[in-house]
């Protein structure tokens, strides 16, 4: 199965979780609610994985 690629746009804390499955509605970093964002790679540039080095590198 996908793998998804999230980070909290508050404290930029990143975490991957399967597709089809809801980011939780509290950050693990910061302990406050937020949306998180999918920063999930979708071009050949990263090879479809992980994630996208144009939104951040993971846990900054």
């Amino acid at each position: 199965m996908e793998k998804l690629t999230w980070k909290c746009p508050k404290c930029g804390y990143t975490f991957e979780s399967e597709a089809g499955q809801a980011p939780p509605e509290t950050c693990a970093g910061c302990k406050e609610s937020c949306q998180f964002v999918n920063v999930t790679c979708y071009t050949p540039d990263c090879g479809f994985q992980g994630q996208d080095p144009r939104l951040g590198k993971p846990g900054s």
